[in-house]
């Protein structure tokens, strides 16, 4: 590593978030497919494929049911029980055929499925398939569902002027369910639809009923009221789409709105609402064409607690990941840099399972994946279709404090390296093949090696695969991240090879410097923040 004398050494924060600024010149740092964890940048979880479900179609979702110990899953209109075990049972079939289905069951081996037109109940204590249609629901066209104290609470997708009302309905016989008595209550402090209801985590009598520009807290308190609604408090934000919703052990989210404000993300917890979007979120949601095309979903992972909020129109492709331990947002992408295809995550037998959105498949998803793999875990693996995850960090912007040029001569980081077991340098030396170069003399008038002290290869010449070399790219910007200059690679060391200072020199003239790098290879990265010498 080189130093500069009389250089000036300036921080550059590898180690970042996405931090979504109104416009470049305020901010352009974006990171893709890792998230911070104990100060260092580490990878977001990859995805094997574990059981495909049909040839194509659509994810709806995915259930695990705790009583049963079996997994709902629903594709198309095909509803499916996975056991234990994996094996795979047809159980019915739903009216409809896309859209998010929503899911959650009772004490009685009721499982409830509703796909915004009708409610489904499956009893997985008798033989399949059962799936019933319950009949009879007057003014309800069930728009969600969740369990609550013996009860399935309803959303309402009604929009005339029954719309405010939301109903609850509970055990009848083994494979239908009836209102209770009283078992319909309607959205007071606006008039508005009652669109979804959710049992608030860590308050055993008390729901969250979510409306289109308002929410209310409603409590259960028996007796001829049943529930009642709390006056004292309530939030002046509703929700743009139900599939959004989502709740874990403390929180609540949701992608919120009102009839004043653009889209942004709300949380609530037993200490009240909370805006979780920044401007820059905010300012992005608000360009989003199709904000009912989206689904929310909490996951957690390593220890760290993220909500993940896609829009999956192709119109806005997008995926957000908030993680909040740290409470910063990352950008989260398939292996195309599209939107994430997970529709829902579960936990089963201690694993985090997804549904997808685009293969109608069952995956399992890990810090331990470190790839997006389409080959089945059991059967004959294609090379071609594990995927390398694409893990980008745009830092923020370098200016000098009075907006002079400088000139930048070392930029250096550190990394974890010589942990990838798919690089060695007997698969290095093996083969002749590093790099493909300009056709040159042959050798031996002008041999060219690399630093592995293997013979680069003529144009032309393709008898043998280049080997696997994990590396990371650099590229700069020197106008805030608008335009980018060519790449330059650092080849990363093979395993057992650990010296871990990844350097590059003579960046130039500028008065913004802004690094983009990204990482390369079908390990795991672990990176730490580096520094750059100005002068």
């Amino acid at each position: 590593m080189r130093e500069t004398p009389n250089a000036k050494r300036e921080p550059v924060n590898v180690v970042g978030n996405s931090s979504f600024g109104r416009y470049k010149e305020i901010s352009s740092a974006k990171t893709y497919n890792m998230f911070i964890s104990d100060n260092w940048l580490v990878n977001t979880p990859g995805y094997q494929k574990v059981i495909q479900l049909l040839a194509s179609g659509e994810g709806r979702v995915v259930y695990s049911s705790t009583r049963g110990k079996i997994m709902i899953a629903v594709v198309g209109s095909l509803v499916y029980q996975i056991s234990a075990q994996f094996v795979v049972t047809y159980i019915g079939m739903l009216t409809t055929q896309t859209g998010e289905v929503f899911v959650d069951e009772n004490l009685n081996a009721q499982i409830c499925l509703v796909d915004g037109v009708n409610v489904y109940i499956y009893n997985y204590s008798l033989g399949y398939p059962n799936l019933t249609i319950q009949t009879g629901l007057g003014n309800l066209i069930p728009n969600y569902v969740s369990f609550h104290n013996t009860y399935f609470l309803f959303g309402n997708a009604n929009t005339t002027s029954n719309g405010a009302a939301w109903y609850a309905y509970q055990f009848s016989t083994e494979t239908t369910i009836v209102q209770a008595t009283p078992g319909q209550f309607a959205l007071q402090t606006k008039p508005d639809f009652a669109l979804a209801v959710v049992r608030l985590p860590g308050q055993s009598a008390n729901v969250l009923v979510l409306g289109s520009t308002v929410c209310e807290i409603w409590t259960q308190v028996g007796g001829l009221q049943n529930y009642q609604r709390n006056s004292t408090i309530n939030v002046d934000y509703g929700c743009v789409s139900v599939s959004t919703i989502s709740d874990s052990d403390n929180f609540v989210a949701w992608l919120g709105i009102n009839e004043k404000n653009a889209p942004v993300i709300m949380t609530y917890t037993g200490q009240g609402f909370t805006r979780i979007s920044t401007d820059g979120i905010d300012y992005q949601l608000d360009q989003i064409k199709y904000p009912m095309q989206s689904t929310g979903m909490f996951f957690r992972q390593d220890g760290h607690l993220f909500y993940q909020l896609t829009f999956y129109n192709e119109a806005d492709n997008l995926t957000l990941i908030y993680d909040f331990n740290t409470q910063k947002f990352f950008n989260l992408s398939d292996a195309n840099l599209d939107y994430h295809p997970a529709r829902n995550y579960v936990y089963f037998q201690g694993e985090t399972y997804f549904i997808s959105l685009n293969t109608a498949s069952l995956y399992i998803s890990a810090t331990d994946y470190t790839t997006y793999n389409e080959n089945l875990q059991t059967g004959p693996k294609n090379p071609a279709l594990n995927l390398e995850i694409p893990r980008i960090r745009i830092c923020d912007t370098i200016r000098a404090e009075d907006s002079a040029q400088f000139r930048a001569n070392s930029f250096v980081f550190t990394m974890e390296q010589g942990e990838d077991l798919n690089v060695t340098g007997a698969s290095l030396l093996g083969l002749d093949q590093l790099m493909i170069t300009e056709n040159f003399t042959n050798p031996p008038q002008a041999v060219m090696l690399t630093e592995w002290g293997v013979e680069m290869a003529e144009e032309g010449f393709s008898d043998e695969p280049i080997p696997y070399q994990p590396r990371v790219d650099m590229t700069l910007s020197r106008d805030g991240g608008v335009t980018w200059s060519n790449t330059v690679s650092r080849l990363l060391n093979p395993a057992g090879e650990r010296m871990n200072i990844v350097n590059w020199e003579g960046m130039g003239l500028c008065n913004a410097l802004t690094y983009k790098l990204r990482f390369w290879g079908l390990s795991r990265f672990v990176v730490s923040n580096g520094f750059t010498d100005i002068y």
